[in-house]
């Protein structure tokens, strides 16, 4: 299988490259959403942790994932970077992450 070289794809500029490597690693661009949220979570519940003595893992599940929605929003922008499918399940994971933290008791 060949892959097709960046000067063949005609890809200027910055958004061009994040395509480019969308187009031939289609994993990539749910893999750096999910690095993102990983990052978001954990960074959000060790500074909750630090500060108060006690970390709520929920809300800093919920924050990472309004923080990647909003990131795979701004990626709807650029054509061909996001596809439909990743879009949808990270509004669902953010959905489903707020629907826990009500549910759950709050401390």
């Amino acid at each position: 299988m060949t892959y097709q070289t960046l000067t063949e794809f005609n890809a200027t500029g910055m958004d061009g490259m994040l395509v480019y490597v969308a187009t031939v690693v289609p994993i990539f661009i749910p893999l750096v959403l999910f690095s993102f949220f990983t990052i978001i979570t954990l960074a959000t519940y060790f500074s909750q942790r630090r500060l108060t003595g006690r970390g709520n893992f929920f809300s800093s599940l919920s924050v990472a994932g309004f923080s990647t929605t909003i990131l795979a929003f701004i990626m709807t922008l650029i054509p061909d970077l996001i596809n439909t499918l990743t879009l949808v399940v990270t509004v669902s994971i953010t959905i489903v992450a707020v629907i826990i933290l009500l549910l759950t008791k709050g401390d």
